[in-house]
């Protein structure tokens, strides 16, 4: 058992060997510096003369090059193998500095430049939405995270009277199945399904339409739901089965149907027993006597999933029940609450009449609040937390709770918050979900504060954009050994 103690021993050992931030930060992991990595800004109190300067400064080792004309900092160049957080603290202790720090680096704010995303989707955004931005800060997806998107199909190629959504070119596809027609192209032809994926992983920053949230994540094509939007259970089992099978880590499934039925209960426990988080709508009927759907209400095995409007109400339609779960945003179409000139439903690309007929669609729907936690789900497993239960933890833990205080049948645990969730877990220090914060943890810290991987940057306030002994003294407050 290692002690706290040892642990800081550790960190002591690490730290003299210049291995903490040794190198260039964000470099390892292809994110731009934080500071530069051979200086630091430091003033001087103005009653000191300039001998008294360059003395400290020979003391150090360091050489000022720069001396600002407007607030008299100066810029100091440091000495090989001397960090830049090593030498503020050695200035911050002489009496004669006013301050000391790094000299940071500022970049333009960079958001999606896809045209929707800053004026249509408010579902994306803090305010009424699931903090995509935040959680980008942390991962986009890994390629290697495989969505299943059980529905309509996906516009995902051109192949006979189908074309790719030209949105959805830069989005990975992995082979899925169409068990309506019982072949090999998954193709969307009714709209639906195409909607759905582009919540999830539309294509992003390609300067048209709508973005995604876990973009980087792969899409898995599975086509149950016929022209008509109707599927029979044994399709829907069969794709289920399918998506476990080949390799899938989440399954959305924006549809339902009101009757119990083994079969499709038997295929949710398998998915969920082979490692699958599995994603429902809770559905749309809530004025027409709010039944009880499934597969969401397989409560064991899938997360079922409520709406919320622009304004953070439940969504008129949308079903509540125990069996709820989380919400997020499903739309209104009757309202543009945020006044921004649309109806406040979910907008992406997809098509109406006929497949060809592509365009940018508003809808409503808890088919459409479903994707967004499918693509929450696929970004947590990105940073490695896989375990279904792990998933739906984060997700519950961290959702922006609404109506009654705690859980409720309205909202379930609340709006999710992506960006939290992702979160949940390094701030407890147990980045492997285990339950423990342990020399497995340990390692994983070790290497995340080396390559500056923002996972593990949370304090102060859930992180400040630098991973630095603030975060190691978060895990350690948390550590129980082994």
């Amino acid at each position: 058992m290692i002690s706290r103690a040892v642990l800081i021993g550790i960190l002591a050992v690490f730290t003299a060997a210049g291995r903490v931030c040794a190198q260039q930060p964000g470099t390892a992991t292809g994110q731009r510096a934080r500071w530069v990595a051979d200086e630091v800004i430091v003033k001087f109190r103005q009653t000191k003369p300039k001998q008294e300067i360059d003395r400290i400064c020979r003391k150090h080792g360091g050489n000022v090059f720069y001396t600002s004309p407007f607030a008299g900092f100066r810029r100091i160049k440091l000495p090989a193998g001397l960090l830049p957080q090593q030498a503020v603290e050695r200035f911050r202790n002489e009496p004669a500095v006013e301050y000391a720090e790094r000299n940071f680096y500022a970049y333009a704010f960079a958001f999606p430049n896809d045209p929707y995303y800053s004026s249509v989707q408010w579902n994306f955004h803090v305010a009424a939405g699931v903090n995509a931005p935040g959680a980008w800060q942390i991962t986009t997806g890994d390629p290697s995270v495989i969505i299943a998107v059980l529905d309509t199909g996906a516009a995902y190629q051109n192949y006979n009277n189908f074309i790719l959504a030209p949105d959805l070119a830069g989005t990975l596809f992995v082979p899925g199945y169409d068990f309506v027609n019982n072949d090999s192209h998954p193709n969307d032809d009714n709209g639906h399904g195409t909607h759905v994926t582009g919540t999830i992983a539309q294509t992003t920053n390609n300067a048209i339409g709508a973005a995604g949230i876990a973009f980087g994540c792969s899409i898995m094509p599975v086509k149950v739901l016929n022209k008509r939007g109707e599927a029979l259970y044994s399709d829907i089992a069969n794709g289920i089965y399918y998506a476990a099978d080949h390799g899938a880590k989440v399954i959305n499934m924006s549809l339902g149907g009101t009757a119990d039925s083994t079969t499709l209960r038997d295929a949710v426990a398998y998915a969920y027993n082979n490692g699958v988080t599995i994603v429902c709508a809770a559905g749309n009927e809530y004025e027409e006597g709010n039944p009880t759907t499934y597969p969401a209400g397989y409560n064991d095995y899938c997360i079922a999933v409520g709406a919320t409007r622009y304004d953070l109400a439940r969504a008129h339609y949308s079903n509540t029940g125990s069996w709820l779960d989380l919400a997020a945003p499903g739309g209104d179409l009757d309202v543009d609450q945020n006044g921004d000139g649309y109806k406040d439903g979910i907008v992406q690309q997809t098509f109406g009449s006929n497949p060809s007929d592509m365009g940018y669609w508003l809808y409503e729907g808890t088919s459409m609040a479903t994707p967004h936690v499918s693509a929450a789900a696929g970004l947590i497993a990105s940073i490695g937390i896989i375990s279904p239960d792990a998933i739906r933890q984060a997700l519950e833990q961290t959702a922006r709770d609404l109506g009654a205080a705690g859980r409720d049948d309205q909202f379930g645990y609340g709006l999710i918050d992506i960006h939290a969730a992702l979160k949940y877990f390094a701030s407890r220090g147990d980045y492997n979900a285990d339950g423990a914060t342990d020399a497995a943890d340990l390692e994983r810290f070790m290497q995340s504060w080396l390559d500056n991987d923002p996972v593990v940057d949370v304090a102060p306030n859930g992180g400040d954009g630098i991973v630095n002994i603030e975060d190691f003294a978060v895990f350690a407050a948390n550590w129980s050994g082994a």
